[in-house]
């Protein structure tokens, strides 16, 4: 098939794929580059695949590692602008069973594109470009489902999910990044394959997460995640704020304030640790909710101070480094700092600069930032 793509493969790139051909050998940029660049949206990483075996990838390649057990060597090169690039390149193999959900009990590797295309996940991350000749090798229908803006699997999904259980995640990570839908059969073995996450370790769930956290539509992905039965293996406190009502001043439950004000930090295109702060700032309200018959409306007292270290909780669990969670749950735990500005005293903002640091003392205003859609009647309904 041949390929209309006008995007500029880097010379740092196409050295490498030049390389192994020189050397006789064949090689294809794979995965989610040829998707990317498919889409016209420059790679974050490149992948290429080849019949070269690990060993000699590796004499190829001054510059090279070789640090697994599943043949990929990462090659580095120098940018036009001096600066490094790994491509990675993987041997075309076949895989054994995959007994622990994790990871497979044995690795072949041979000369066959086809069979190798066959182990990968989702068709759009199986089509393979020889940018040579401008020709790609698209045998599952991959390009039919960027067009049509579909997730699908490989071949049967229970059998991809059986293979490494992290995939239904990562399906709906690339719906929320890429704005797809996911195809029905796949889905629905979304939703009977969920519980397999608890098979996964923390570090690749929190890596998944932490990717769809910080796409443009991270509300769409938790949304997702909650109605296919996966965030009560990923963040189960999150969803105790569903239906729950908060008072007057706030139009939205619980669990669409928090996702709305994630949401607003995305589309601020905030860092990371502001958007965990924004979507575990209300964590704790569902707990704390009291009925006040001299308010004759619901009350939250104190559910900063408990939020604060159920967010320490939630992020400890997911395996954040430590210095991502200090700063979110301390940005949980002051988050009404900021809720009436008219009396914040000297004083006051030593506490907040004391409490949160120097550095994050602008990041928690941040926090009270959203002046639309939670609330009705505040300009600052963090609350």
């Amino acid at each position: 098939m041949k390929s209309d793509i006008s995007y500029k493969i880097p010379s740092e790139v196409s050295h490498v794929t030049e390389t192994l051909r020189n050397a006789g050998f064949e090689a294809y940029l794979v995965g989610g580059c040829v998707r990317d660049i498919l889409q016209g949206i420059k790679p974050k990483d490149w992948d290429a695949t080849t019949n070269a075996t690990p060993e000699q990838i590796q004499a190829l390649f001054e510059n090279s590692f070789y640090e697994n057990d599943y043949g990929t060597v990462g090659i580095v090169n120098e940018t036009d602008d001096e600066t490094l690039k790994v491509v990675e390149v993987t041997p075309y193999r076949s895989e054994g069973a995959y007994t622990d959900k994790r990871r497979p009990d044995s690795v072949s590797f041979h000369g066959k594109l086809d069979e190798d295309l066959k182990r990968r996940d989702f068709t759009i991350n199986a089509i393979a470009y020889d940018e040579s000749k401008g020709h790609l090798t698209d045998i599952h229908g991959g390009l039919k489902d960027i067009k049509d803006r579909v997730i699908r699997t490989v071949g049967n999904p229970q059998e991809r999910f059986n293979e490494d259980a992290l995939r239904v995640l990562r399906a709906v990570r690339l719906a929320t990044d890429l704005g797809f839908t996911i195809e029905s059969e796949t889905q629905n073995a979304v939703v009977e394959k969920a519980g397999d996450l608890k098979h996964i370790s923390m570090e690749r769930i929190r890596d998944e997460f932490t990717k769809m956290i910080m796409t443009k539509n991270p509300m769409i992905g938790i949304v997702m995640c909650q109605k296919l039965g996966l965030l009560k293996y990923i963040a189960p406190d999150i969803e105790r704020g569903i239906d729950v009502e908060q008072n007057g001043d706030h139009i939205y439950t619980v669990w669409e304030h928090n996702l709305r004000a994630l949401q607003h930090s995305a589309d601020r295109e905030w860092p990371l640790h502001v958007r965990l702060g924004a979507l575990l700032h209300d964590v704790s309200k569902p707990e704390t909710r009291r009925w006040s018959e001299e308010k004759n409306d619901w009350t939250f007292y104190g559910h900063d101070v408990v939020g604060g270290r159920v967010a320490k909780k939630v992020l400890e669990h997911l395996k954040y480094p430590k210095k991502i969670v200090d700063v979110v749950s301390a940005l949980v735990r002051y988050h009404l700092f900021f809720s009436d500005i008219e009396k914040i005293t000297l004083s006051a903002v030593r506490r907040i600069v004391k409490n949160v640091g120097p550095d994050n003392v602008w990041e928690s205003s941040r926090m009270r930032s959203y002046r639309n859609g939670p609330s009705k009647g505040s300009a600052l309904p963090f609350a």
